[in-house]
């Protein structure tokens, strides 16, 4: 089944560890990465904006896809069609070299409802505490 899921690890300060888990028909990746409260806080505007105009593209990009950096991520939820149906292109590196030379791309299928409710749900993971899950499904 088809899914995203952030489970917060640890918080300090105003740095969260993510670990984050994709899932499609084809395909299962995890991850794990550091991201900044205010981060999470700014996906889930863009999120709610995107929501409020689905016919746009929204693009979420967690840490730094290229340097020498902690591992990173993106989200790329594509418009929607007529029905509310949404693909969301996830990008999520491969921790299997120190050259962070290999990526992981593919299609998470959902629907808008579902990513207005992760969204609204993503505020938790600063809040809360450690083990906290937001799920697309």
């Amino acid at each position: 089944m088809d899914n995203i899921i952030f489970e917060r690890i640890w918080k300090d300060s105003n740095i969260i560890e993510l670990k984050v888990m994709a899932s499609s028909e084809y395909i299962n990746v995890f991850q794990n990465c550091y991201v900044e409260d205010v981060l999470l806080e700014n996906a889930a505007d863009k999120i709610n904006n995107y929501i409020k105009n689905s016919n746009e593209v929204c693009y979420l990009e967690f840490g730094n896809k290229i340097g020498n950096y902690t591992p990173a991520f993106s989200l790329n939820i594509l418009p929607s069609d007529n029905h509310g149906h949404v693909k969301i292109e996830v990008d999520i590196e491969i921790a299997d070299n120190d050259r962070r030379a290999h990526r992981c791309c593919f299609y998470v299928s959902c629907e808008l409802g579902q990513i207005e409710r992760f969204g609204q749900s993503l505020v938790s993971l600063i809040s809360e505490d450690e083990g906290v899950k937001v799920s697309l499904v």
